[in-house]
């Protein structure tokens, strides 16, 4: 299933299954290509796995994408006042999310 029906019966809100995928698929290269700006000095090699500046746009318009709608309420074009009342907040949990991985790549 593209969405996870059950999350919504819990008060939450449904998951987009997909836009999970596409985000794995998407970080996969990049960090591949990332990697090998290190790990080594073939040109050739360099040349084939460093083009992921389309990935990495694509990455962040659906990480965008995936914001908005985490922040928006079910079934209307509104903010959730509650999730937004403390943008710090928001803010911090969105930077905790990517920091342990962060901190276990590095």
């Amino acid at each position: 299933p593209i969405v996870d029906k059950k999350v919504a019966k819990e008060g939450g809100k449904e998951r987009i299954d997909c836009l999970d995928a596409c985000c794995a698929t998407l970080v996969l290269p990049i960090i591949l290509a990332h990697t090998a700006r290190f790990g080594t000095s073939n040109k050739a090699a360099l040349r084939l796995l460093t083009q992921e500046n389309v990935l990495v746009g694509g990455f962040f318009a659906i990480l965008g994408y995936i914001a908005a709608y985490t922040s928006t309420k079910v079934g209307e074009q509104k903010v959730d006042e509650q999730k937004l009342a403390r943008p710090e907040m928001w803010f911090w949990s969105r930077v905790m999310s990517y920091y342990p991985i962060h901190c276990l790549v590095s």
